[in-house]
């Protein structure tokens, strides 16, 4: 092993956990720092797109990475000198392939080994599990799209059951185009489908009240795939089977839910080709049937709302 120390209060931190055999520790800190991926010089300017530095080792392809690039650079005894940063949770949702691993600051006294079924847990946590390490929090916002030619058969049944992939609002709340919307989520194909006439895309949102029934999707394509993340789902691609949805140039995060009730005062709401956004349904969990927003005057206070049938307080 090269001569090597911690390079600042993280790889401190990281190297004390290391040597206590804390891999908890290990892991929580690794989630939420950046790492190092070395690229040749022809990737940093911009000559080739990078390209992934892996070795081969325990019958395993591992893909290699460094908590700073001080590591990197001893990690390597001095090969790899360009880099590109990104996180653990990038690195999740974009995940080249299921059944690769990770080797953090391989060559050095800190050495790191991730199977494929741990960066997805690591990166893409339940949400139950999330809801622990944050007590107190208020149940978070999720959505799924709607189709305008469903919208009818929903407002009219007096069931309000939803079963499917969902999504967290704050993972897309700076999207603002039905268009890009779609696309982040790995749904472009599906704009005929999702997309009225007006451009207007149309999502059911609701809190996630019962943590334990929004479930991270782990699996992939294949039993082969499927396997190496230990998980549960198998679907047609381009599912990517993480918890993340279906593109490598976002972190949205997805979860899969099956005939769960809607939560009173879960809503419809529409995003117009302009950016705009305005509620268009609320679901009364008292009376058991969807009350369809009444547009209001220019004048009229925005922050009020009326509902057909009456006030919906």
């Amino acid at each position: 092993m090269p001569t090597w120390e911690p390079t600042g209060p993280f790889e401190e931190q990281l190297w004390a956990a290391y040597r206590a055999q804390n891999s908890g520790a290990c892991l929580a800190l690794l989630r939420t720092t950046e790492l190092a991926l070395p690229i040749s010089a022809e990737g940093a300017a911009g000559i080739e797109a990078p390209r992934w530095a892996t070795a081969a080792r325990e019958d395993r392809t591992w893909l290699l990475a460094y908590t700073s690039v001080e590591s990197m650079g001893a990690g390597t005894d001095g090969q790899a000198i360009h880099c590109r940063i990104t996180s653990l949770v990038e690195l999740a949702a974009g995940w080249p392939d299921p059944q690769w691993g990770l080797a953090v600051n391989p060559g050095l006294p800190m050495q790191i080994l991730l199977e494929p079924r741990t960066i997805a847990r690591v990166a893409a946590p339940d949400m139950a599990l999330e809801q622990l390490a944050s007590p107190g929090q208020s149940p978070p916002l999720v959505q799924k799209p709607l189709p305008p030619a469903a919208m009818s058969g929903l407002f009219a049944r007096r069931d309000n059951r939803v079963s499917g992939y969902v999504h967290l609002l704050a993972d897309v709340k700076h999207i603002g185009s039905p268009n890009v919307l779609l696309d982040a989520l790995g749904r472009s194909q599906d704009e005929r489908e999702l997309i009225d006439d007006d451009g207007s895309v149309f999502l059911l949102r609701w809190p996630a009240i019962g943590p334990a029934l929004y479930r991270s999707p782990y699996g992939g394509t294949t039993e082969v795939s499927r396997a190496a993340m230990d998980g549960w789902v198998i679907e047609e691609p381009p599912f990517v089977g993480t918890g993340f949805v279906p593109n490598v140039d976002q972190v949205i995060r997805e979860f899969k839910v099956d005939g769960i009730g809607l939560p009173h005062r879960s809503e419809v709401v529409e995003i117009t080709i302009e950016g705009s956004e305005s509620r268009r349904a609320v679901w009364d969990g008292d009376r058991g049937t969807w009350m369809l927003a009444v547009p209001l005057p220019p004048e009229e206070d925005r922050d009020t709302r009326a509902f057909l049938g009456g006030d919906f307080g």
